[in-house]
């Protein structure tokens, strides 16, 4: 499953940050060793090295890779160490639990540098644990498959009441779920997690006071047995409770903190850090910066740059209309929204079938009132069956006592849900993308509903927008509630979400006043009536036809497939990712089930005899190579070359790790050869990037000269100003919204705006508007165009992409590096198909640059915008 931009920016983040702690760690344990090397009399004078916690956390804040200004939040584990512990901020539906997972690898591996360990991951609430579980366990989501690639297959789900061993931690990467109300509570005595237990016998020394005493010695936060001190022969203190809690202090796990700002609390706090984590990773929408170091910000405006979610929402509020009218209402949306589904299927392929939320009341059978002004989810199921010529079978009620969903797979085709009636019950943990509408009815907890209930109608099927404009927008009708109120509300739920920099996506229906205007934004008056162009990576097609490039058909089908094999079946040692060490016995399910496998102890832990399964490990390889016969080739000759030395059982332990490291393999090789074959093309003139003669239109990207956008009322949608508070001076187009820049653009913006070496610049609205096709499959959207003004009347245009300092190096940027370095170099280069000359603005030069965010950027860009 390929990562969103912002999602492999918060990873590069992450493992940014760990190199600088790896870094502090080693540099604080040399300086602690050369200190204990020296006299007596000399140590006491030197300064103990600088907590390693709070250096690469300096480091991170000056070096731009942590998004918080703040200075590093503090928090001890039970030992008093200082617990490394980073909070990836990402609004919900942004992909947590994915991201979560990935983290894992990288702080496992990179950090760590182990793929077996014990993790911890703490969920808040039942319906997040029940949805968690399921990723956990299916071997075929994207969650599990990633910590099958972190471990070489190695991952052991564990829940609660489950017992491991030592040698389960040892040689697999086991993953307990746990539901934060287990850690938290005062009364710990009561919690089966702090209770004695004869499930982790293998963490605590047996029959050997003085092996006990020297464990609560290194581990001193160890609970003790409640026995008084005279019945144990004074040896009372080494009498340690084998409890879970326990043996996690001594495990020392990774805390994967799911939803981290519902564990403020001060029990909550003290409790986590007790369990001795040698790192925890918290995600949340909207942490506290008094108590959380927040590495990644990740905005809902990168949500909806990437498509993930459904915007603007439309609001539709009724001033004393009946719930049945709004019901109405919302139905009749639902029907208009079906029918652009069923049209947008004809025409794209891609089946949507919009589903209704209805918010009610009351849900119990006692609480049902006939006439009453509070609706019954009853009540709404009646008028849709009986009124509205809904059928039952095309209902859900999912409430508290009743849970029609259970095995529903909504987004099947097969599947005829239309409408889901609910409480409380889809609060958290539940959005379906095909959710579409939400109709709130229930008079007495509108208020609340819509806070609560706003991030489960947000998210975009298949990540991708239909460009049906009624199709990607969320739908909203509430029930005899004040227009400024419901607004209010929402806002509150989107800052909920961690999308509070969305608010002002909200149109208001009917006559009520829209949270968002309609802006015409103009070119600027000394441009109006000159044509301004840039090119377009354009494809030959004919001899004097081009067109845009398109990378399937143009760098993808032009690559030798079948030179494509896993080149490094020979150095692949099996042995480094098999299970081993296990004995191995052939048993049938029922035996299985009969033996109770869960309970066996580790040291004989059970694999069960299976064919290796082909076509599944060649379906992962489809991602990379799109033609499942070329992945069985490559696959079959993989496995070739390690059945003429290994055993196949051993090829089986080791197959999700031998199948990772085939794609990375193949993807360097898929890449190299599309360069090649971009490189190619673009040396004999079949890929151009050069203004060109008509028709214009087609061939080259032309500025608009006015284009209408809706923006936020107040703040939210407030333009970018220069530091004197005027407005822009050199800007292509008359306003630039704070919201389309973070901090280092809007640097990078002001002080171009001053330099009269700037002519215009334009700010390039991410996934929108100009992109350059590589030989990747993703766009190019740089940051900047900025046309330049020489003092020998020499025209240049300078495109300029922005990156954090810690990027320098990355895949990304070292790719950017060089596709902008061969894009100058085609610019330059002239060719038969007419290039356009003598109008207005048509640069003569075309430079590139990817300006890091450190000190002295100006000093760095300042050559770039001087004469040449």
């Amino acid at each position: 499953m390929r990562l969103k931009d912002y999602q492999s920016g918060a990873l590069d983040t992450l493992s940014a940050y760990l190199k600088l702690l790896a870094e502090s760690t080693a540099k604080a344990e040399k300086t602690s060793a050369a200190i204990a090397a020296l006299p007596d009399d000399l140590r006491a004078s030197v300064p103990a090295p600088q907590e390693p916690t709070v250096a690469a956390w300096d480091e991170a804040r000056k070096n731009g890779v942590a998004a918080s200004p703040d200075p590093w939040r503090e928090l001890n584990d039970g030992t008093d160490r200082s617990i490394p512990h980073i909070c990836l901020k990402l609004p919900t539906g942004g992909g947590k639990t994915l991201l979560a997972a990935h983290g894992v690898d990288r702080i496992m591996v990179s950090h760590f540098g182990r793929t077996t360990g014990f993790v911890l991951w703490i969920v808040p609430s039942d319906a997040i644990y029940t949805q968690t579980k399921v990723q956990l366990s299916d071997r075929s989501h994207p969650i599990r498959q990633t910590l099958d690639r972190a471990s070489g297959g190695r991952v052991k789900i564990l829940e609660k009441l489950d017992g491991f061993a030592g040698q389960d931690v040892e040689e697999k990467l086991c993953v307990m779920l746990l539901m934060l109300q287990s850690t938290g509570r005062e009364n710990k005595e009561s919690l089966k997690v702090f209770q004695d237990s004869g499930n982790y016998t293998s963490f605590f020394p047996q029959d050997d006071p003085i092996a006990r005493l020297q464990l609560l010695k290194q581990v001193p936060n160890l609970e003790l047995l409640d026995l008084a001190e005279g019945a144990l022969g004074g040896q009372g203190a080494a009498w340690i409770k084998q409890s879970l809690g326990n043996t996690l202090r001594i495990i020392r796990p990774v805390i994967v903190l799911d939803e981290g700002h519902r564990a403020y609390s001060k029990i909550a706090r003290e409790t986590l850090a007790g369990l001795n984590p040698r790192f925890m990773l918290e995600l949340s929408a909207t942490p506290d910066r008094e108590q959380s170091n927040i590495l990644v910000n990740v905005s809902g405006r990168a949500l909806k740059d990437e498509e993930m979610i459904k915007l603007p929402i439309r609001l539709d509020v009724g001033r004393n209309l009946k719930w049945q009218t709004t019901l109405q209402h919302s139905l009749d949306r639902l029907d208009e929204l079906e029918k652009q589904a069923r049209v947008f299927e004809t025409e794209s392929g891609r089946y949507i079938r919009p589903i209704m939320l209805v918010r009610v009341d009351r849900t119990g059978k006692d609480q049902r009132e006939k006439g009453g002004e509070l609706v019954h989810a009853e009540d709404a199921f009646e008028y849709l069956t009986q009124k509205a010529g809904v059928p039952a079978e095309a209902i859900r009620r999912q409430t508290a006592e009743i849970k029609e969903l259970k095995d529903d797979d909504l987004l099947s085709p097969y599947c005829g849900v239309r409408v889901i009636i609910t409480k409380d019950a889809l609060r958290e943990g539940w959005d379906c993308p095909f959710a579409y509408v939400l109709s709130i009815l229930s008079r007495g907890t509108a208020h609340t509903a819509l806070t609560q209930m706003i991030g489960r109608v947000l998210r975009q099927p298949q990540a991708q927008n239909t460009n049906v404009t009624a199709l990607d927008e969320t739908h909203i009708f509430c029930a005899n509630v004040e227009v400024a109120d419901a607004v209010a509300n929402i806002k509150k739920g989107l800052e909920a979400e961690g999308m509070g920099d969305l608010s002002g996506d909200i149109i208001i229906g009917g006559k009520g006043k829209s949270e968002t205007e309609e802006v015409t934004v103009h070119i600027r008056k000394q441009f109006v009536g000159k044509r301004i162009m840039v090119p377009r990576v354009l494809h030959r097609d004919g001899k004097r036809k081009f067109r845009d490039l398109d990378y399937e058909a143009d760098v993808l089908a032009g690559i030798d497939f079948e030179a494509l094999t896993y080149r490094k079946a020979k150095e692949f040692n099996v042995k480094d990712y098999d299970l081993g060490k296990q004995q191995t016995f052939t048993i049938d399910i029922e035996e299985g089930e009969a033996f109770g496998l869960d309970s066996k102890p580790a040291s004989a832990a059970i694999v069960v005899d299976q064919p290796l399964d082909r076509p599944g490990l060649i379906r992962r390889l489809l991602d990379v190579v799109p033609n499942p016969w070329q992945g069985a080739r490559i696959l079959d000759g993989a496995l070739d070359a390690l059945r003429a030395r290994e055993s196949e059982q051993s090829i089986i332990n080791a197959r999700l790790t031998l199948i990772e490291h085939i794609k990375r393999d193949v993807q360097e090789q898929l890449e190299a050869a599309a360069e090649a074959t971009f490189r190619e093309k673009v040396k004999h003139g079949d890929i151009v990037f050069k203004l060109l003669a008509a028709p214009l239109d087609q061939l080259n990207f032309e500025f608009v000269e006015q284009f209408t956008t809706h923006v936020a009322l107040g703040d939210a949608g407030a333009p970018l100003l220069s530091s004197g508070g005027k407005a822009l001076d050199r800007a292509l187009y008359d306003r630039v919204f704070k919201r389309d820049v973070n901090g280092f653009e809007a640097d990078v913006a002001l002080y171009m705006d001053g330099n009269d070496a700037v002519k215009w610049w334009w700010r390039i609205a991410a996934r929108r508007e100009w992109g350059l096709q590589g030989w990747m499959k993703n766009k190019v959207y740089p940051d900047f165009l900025i046309h330049l003004d020489a003092d020998d009347d020499t025209a240049r245009l300078l495109v300029l992409e922005t990156k954090g300092k810690f990027l320098e190096g990355s895949a990304d940027t070292e790719f950017k590096r060089k596709f902008f370095e061969l894009l100058e170099k085609a610019y330059t280069q002239g060719y038969e198909a007419g290039e356009i000359e003598l109008f207005a603005d048509a640069p003569d030069h075309m430079r590139f640059r990817i300006l890091l965010q450190e000190q002295g950027w100006k000093a760095d860009l300042e050559p770039d915008l001087q004469a040449h």
